[in-house]
């Protein structure tokens, strides 16, 4: 993206108001509501910034919810196509409805999900947090066949501060989240499934809480073909989870003339 145009994002984000609708169904509401899609807008323009991007013309926000982040992402990018994805119907709906997005209802499996477009940006933000690390590889791999030339993923991960976190705020029961931190310790990624009733209505398999090193993520990252790292930042979004930026084009793209 050239500077001028970077500038054009910041600025229209800083100029316009954010759609302050607000769902009666939103999970995610709480005190730190705007502040984490604040933060979002924050991760979403450094990850560019350390990119190839050139331009934002498709978005997709996966897992969507009710537009916690896509509403900041909307002002920021005003000109582009705007796809939400999840499995809670009604947010997908809702964010289809409120801010005009294209509705896009997933699969459990995602991999079984063949989006229609493909993407300059793509912000996953706080699904990895909540999947085994042999789902995280297979919907790395997936998410990133529906990269443009240039395009990236931006998603945030649950990293080494979270140990300390969950003695405050609980992610999952004391019993499974022995079992996560000790995958965690002796591999570098641990994961427990939540119990039925710390789930969501329209989750029937695997869902739960995932602790992960950056080395770790990062070992994964590069199992993925086609693509290069750009950023990693511990504490990135709302001070809270980990945030990685990865992509195209390939790390092993030639220099001209080579």
């Amino acid at each position: 993206m050239t500077l001028e145009a970077f500038q054009d994002c910041m600025s229209a984000y800083s100029r316009e108001k954010v759609d302050q609708t607000v769902s009666e169904s939103d999970t995610m509401w709480n005190q730190w509501y705007w502040q984490v899609g604040e933060s979002a807008v924050m991760n979403t323009a450094l990850a560019i910034a350390s990119s190839n991007v050139m331009s934002v013309n498709h978005v997709l926000d996966l897992p969507c919810g009710h537009g916690r982040v896509l509403r900041h992402l909307i002002v920021m990018f005003p000109k582009a196509q705007f796809y939400a994805c999840d499995l809670d119907r009604d947010g997908v709906d809702f964010c289809a409805r409120t801010f005009g997005a294209h509705p896009l209802h997933s699969r459990e499996e995602l991999t079984e999900v063949v989006f229609p477009a493909t993407f300059d940006l793509v912000w996953v933000g706080s699904l990895f947090t909540h999947i085994s690390r042999d789902l995280t590889r297979r919907w790395l791999k997936h998410l990133a066949r529906f990269l443009k030339p240039a395009g990236i993923i931006v998603a945030t991960t649950h990293g080494r501060w979270c140990e300390s976190v969950h003695r405050l705020y609980p992610y999952i029961a004391e019993q499974s989240w022995e079992k996560v931190v000790r995958e965690y310790r002796s591999t570098g990624y641990g994961y427990a499934d939540y119990a039925s009733s710390e789930s969501h209505d329209y989750i029937a398999g695997s869902y739960g809480i995932s602790l992960v090193k950056p080395h770790a993520f990062i070992s994964d990252l590069e199992a993925v073909e086609g693509t290069r790292i750009f950023m990693y930042r511990e504490r990135g979004w709302a001070d809270h989870q980990d945030v990685v930026a990865f992509g195209r084009p390939p790390v092993d793209e030639k220099w001209p003339g080579m």
